[in-house]
């Protein structure tokens, strides 16, 4: 009987010394896979704030480990309904362009980006923005003192009567400039749309700040098409405002055609510098 219960044992640590040395089956399926790979993404696009205009090209990752690649020795061109923006590569994946003509208000601007013998196009619209009006800014502030200002910057403002996109710098937080594609993480918006429904928590995303009653704050104001903002709001809705009850996750689609992603936008800015005790 002794001998019985000692063989069971030595059977049972067997048993699991042999599955613990087994590879986890689900180790390889733990990142799922992309169902489609895209030939490239585009970023950036046209402003009328300076002359410069910036597009980023890269290579999506499949892989959450792996940064996306530039696309390096593509043709970029712009056309403003009227001239063509020639773009030259200034740096891995970064394209600048000069543009000295007029802003063409409500008209089309197309993209076209020739790459691998492949040609891809994207068509936005200027939608000019509407002035900066103190009344009517994306902030919160309170005076702590008569030296201290305390602020509050929603990262989503409903109800405007226009969508912009918004970029407001001060202190360590850099101005704007379109040719830095890593400033995304600062940008606020307000919406034309309401607030998602119920299901879809806004997670109370924003940004606070303390500043010196004389430190100065920078708003740029970024004006929005119609498509662009659509493209955004679903953005949100599958990132920001997504929750338990959200349903399964769709593949948002910008302006870029052919097997490609991203979005080529055309923006109108305006841009208004305040001391924090006026705000």
């Amino acid at each position: 009987m002794r001998n019985s219960i000692n063989l069971f044992w030595v059977l049972l640590l067997q048993v699991l010394l042999w599955s613990g040395c087994q590879k986890n089956p689900f180790e390889k399926d733990m990142f799922n896979k992309p169902q489609q790979v895209y030939d490239l993404a585009v970023e950036g696009g046209i402003n009328t704030l300076i002359p410069w205009q910036y597009i980023r090209l890269t290579k999506p990752s499949v892989h959450p480990g792996l940064a996306p690649e530039p696309i390096r020795n593509a043709t970029v061109i712009v056309n403003d309904s009227k001239f063509d923006i020639v773009f030259k590569e200034t740096e891995a994946g970064v394209y600048q362009g000069l543009n000295r003509n007029d802003p063409n208000y409500n008209k089309a601007y197309k993209l076209t980006v020739k790459y691998n013998d492949k040609t891809y196009f994207a068509i936005d619209t200027l939608r000019q923005v509407v002035n900066i009006v103190d009344d009517f800014l994306p902030l919160s502030t309170h005076a702590l003192s008569d030296k201290v200002i305390e602020g509050t910057i929603p990262k989503h403002t409903f109800g405007y009567l226009n969508p912009n996109k918004w970029f407001i710098s001060y202190m360590s937080i850099p101005l704007w400039n379109p040719a830095k594609f890593d400033q995304t993480k600062y940008y606020s918006y307000t919406h034309l749309l309401g607030s998602p429904n119920s299901l879809y928590p806004l997670n109370n995303l924003k940004r606070d700040f303390v500043l010196g009653a004389d430190d100065f704050v920078w708003l740029y104001k970024i004006s929005l098409s119609e498509s662009y903002a659509r493209y955004l709001y679903s953005v949100f809705m599958e990132t920001d405002w997504s929750g338990l009850f959200s349903s399964v996750p769709v593949n948002v689609r910008g302006n870029i055609s052919g097997n490609a992603q991203g979005y080529f936008s055309v923006n109108d800015v305006d841009v208004r510098r305040y001391r924090a005790k006026e705000l």
